[in-house]
């Protein structure tokens, strides 16, 4: 008896413990895949950061005497057309993907959930007025959006991280008008509203927390489409400018020096789509994680 009094109060105190985030890190640590995406991810995300110390040259030091080197000591992956340390490159490339990546969907946030928010908990005219304005923008190409834009007001790394950004803001805005519609009817909603609580702290102290999994889910899938949007921009000659590096850009660059030279083109092609893919994996493995109907 008192063994299994033992094993009773054992899982009494684990269940005690036991929370939705803490569910869900445990079900998204059980899956290998993200879990090594993460770290892969976190990597890339590294590098970009501290980008100045780990890089061996600055990224705009160029020795013409040294242009299309292998790798050697002083240059672990060779250089490039213009004398340029490859590897500092390749890793201040991954600080202008990462900056992209990251701040593309913060302006989605920031821009759409508000929207979304707004059609979802008011309903009537203003969730009609919400329906006709995302219908109107998802009609809209968005890649061909983000060139026109491009085009018009010029590239460089903020323009660019702006201009795809403004085209990233419908999913969002999708997303939390269905969060919203979906929850605004709850019990734990209509308690707050019986005791006279504000609408506006409805939305963010209940709704929003409950709302939030969806949402960082979407952010994260969100990352991988905003590197390959920059470098797509880039590969074209709209997006990041020398003598700031980008991975689409050394593509672009290196593809005329294949055969003499394949790392400048092959080592960006790499970085871009591993970093895509660890990304990928990541918001897989959160969606399943933050699954309300996953078991245990």
């Amino acid at each position: 008896m008192s063994a299994a009094a033992t094993t009773m109060s054992g899982r009494t105190k684990r269940q005690a413990r036991s929370s939705p985030w803490g569910d869900a890190w445990r079900r998204y640590r059980r899956n290998r895949m993200a879990f090594i995406s993460a770290f892969v991810a976190g990597l890339i995300l590294f590098c970009g950061i501290f980008a100045p110390i780990i890089a061996p040259h600055p990224y705009d030091y160029s020795v013409l005497a040294d242009t299309l080197q292998g790798p050697s000591a002083k240059y672990l992956l060779g250089t490039d057309e213009v004398g340029r340390d490859l590897l500092s490159r390749i890793i201040y490339g991954a600080r202008t993907s990462m900056t992209v990546g990251f701040f593309v969907p913060v302006i989605g946030v920031v821009i759409g959930m508000p929207i979304g928010a707004a059609g979802g908990w008011f309903g009537g005219r203003v969730d009609f007025f919400v329906q006709r304005l995302l219908e109107g923008f998802t009609a809209i190409p968005t890649i061909l959006l983000a060139i026109f834009l491009v085009t018009l007001y010029g590239s460089g790394i903020v323009n660019v991280t702006l201009f795809i950004g403004v085209t990233t803001w419908v999913g969002f805005a999708r997303l939390t008008r269905a969060q919203f519609l979906a929850l605004r009817d709850r019990e734990f909603v209509t308690a707050a509203r019986a005791i006279g609580t504000r609408p506006w702290r409805i939305m963010l102290s209940h709704i929003l927390p409950n709302a939030a999994g969806p949402i960082i889910i979407l952010f994260v899938l969100t990352i991988p489409g905003a590197v390959f949007g920059e470098a797509g921009l880039s590969f074209l000659g709209l997006g990041v400018q020398d003598p700031i590096p980008s991975w689409g850009k050394m593509i672009t660059e290196g593809g005329q020096y294949m055969q003499s030279a394949p790392l400048i083109g092959l080592l960006p092609m790499l970085c871009l789509g591993l970093t895509m893919l660890s990304f990928s994996f990541v918001g897989d493995g959160l969606r399943d994680a933050l699954d309300p109907n996953a078991l245990e």
